[in-house]
């Protein structure tokens, strides 16, 4: 399974560091994603009880999908990085289903790494 896992993985994490462009504002693919990111930065920023700006919770966000994305295309940080990255998406897909945000996002990316993790495990 080693040529799926490595293609799965490798698309995914050149995805998560596309998706990084609409945190910081850059409208890829379109403007419906960066419009939805800064929504969510707003979000997140609320979330973090004031600590954080929408802007700061926006790079904080892609550097994130930058550094899940590195690792997932890197194959000996591949599963230490879905594991990891799999941890933050559950807590924010709990935090998103309590909160009435959109829950399609959360799962795709949940069934996209779940995919990737069973691929490598195989």
């Amino acid at each position: 399974m080693q040529p799926w896992s490595d293609i799965a993985s490798i698309t995914f994490g050149a995805l998560c560091v596309a998706s990084a462009l609409p945190f910081v504002g850059i409208p890829f693919p379109n403007q419906s994603w960066a419009d939805y990111y800064a929504d969510k930065n707003k979000w997140l920023a609320m979330r973090s009880g004031g600590r954080l700006t929408a802007k700061q919770a926006g790079h904080a966000g892609a550097l994130l999908r930058l550094a899940v994305g590195s690792c997932c295309i890197y194959p000996p940080t591949r599963l230490a990085a879905l594991t990891a990255n799999g941890i933050v998406v559950c807590y924010g897909t709990v935090a998103a289903y309590q909160n009435s945000r959109p829950m399609r996002p959360q799962w795709s990316m949940l069934g996209a790494m779940g995919l990737c993790i069973l691929l490598e495990v195989l």
